[in-house]
């Protein structure tokens, strides 16, 4: 069984990382994402460089392909309060 990670993602950086760790983690190319979600794979390569974001329509398709979802949740406030 796989495990669930979550992770807290705040910028397009971050979300970029999360979707390219969760596609390898999933044991798949970009080109089979691309296939899968109907977008081509320079986007999808794209997208996990940050290059350019996407719209929220195609960054839930990618992550449904991955078997992952997009969850909000309230803020939790930094720790270091220096």
């Amino acid at each position: 069984m796989e495990e669930i990670s979550t992770q807290s993602i705040r910028s397009l950086r971050q979300a970029a990382s999360a979707l390219r760790a969760r596609r390898r983690a999933r044991g798949m190319t970009q080109k089979q994402l691309a296939q899968v979600t109907g977008t081509a794979q320079s986007t999808v390569s794209d997208i996990e460089t940050g290059v350019v974001s996407v719209s929220l329509d195609v960054y839930l398709r990618l992550l449904e392909a991955l078997g992952a979802e997009l969850t909000v949740t309230g803020r939790i406030p930094d720790q270091d309060t220096n």
